[in-house]
This record gives C-alpha cells, structure tokens and sequence, in this order.
C-alpha cells in the first residue's frame, strides 16, 4: 500500500536546489550555517526529500531565492 502524500511539507527539486547552491558558491556545510539548519537537512533538500516549510523558507533566505525557486510543484507565479 503507497505511503500517503504529505501535504504539510514541500518537495524540493534537487535540479533548482544544486543550480541555487552553484549560483550562491555555497557547500552544504556552509548554506547549512548560513541558514541556521542542520547539514543533514540540507542534505536532505539536496536530494528532494521533503523538507519542512520553515526549513526551505530558511535556505532559501540564505540563498537569496524565493522558496518557490526551489521546489517542483510548479507554483511559480503565485504569491
């Protein structure tokens, strides 16, 4: 039986996080401390795991992206 969805987290889009990560020449170990979260949880959006909102909305603050820079869902546009 398939894992239901969960629908109060974002999917990260590990293509737009690498391509944010190389446009801010960070590492994960250096967007980790920037952001205030832990390297595991970069890690972790590194390879589109889902994340927590207020971890994303923290790395991509570090980032200087909009959260929706970041995930796949496709929202671009919408406020």
């Amino acid at each position: 039986m398939p894992v239901p969805k969960d629908t109060t987290m974002l999917k990260p889009d590990s293509k737009r996080f690498l391509v944010a990560m190389a446009e801010a020449e960070m590492e994960p170990k250096e967007l980790a401390a920037k952001s205030g979260v832990s390297v595991n949880v970069v890690y972790t959006m590194r390879r589109g795991f889902y994340t927590k909102p207020k971890y994303l909305g923290a790395v991509a603050r570090a980032l200087s992206v909009k959260v929706a820079d970041l995930i796949e869902d496709g929202i671009e546009g919408r406020h």
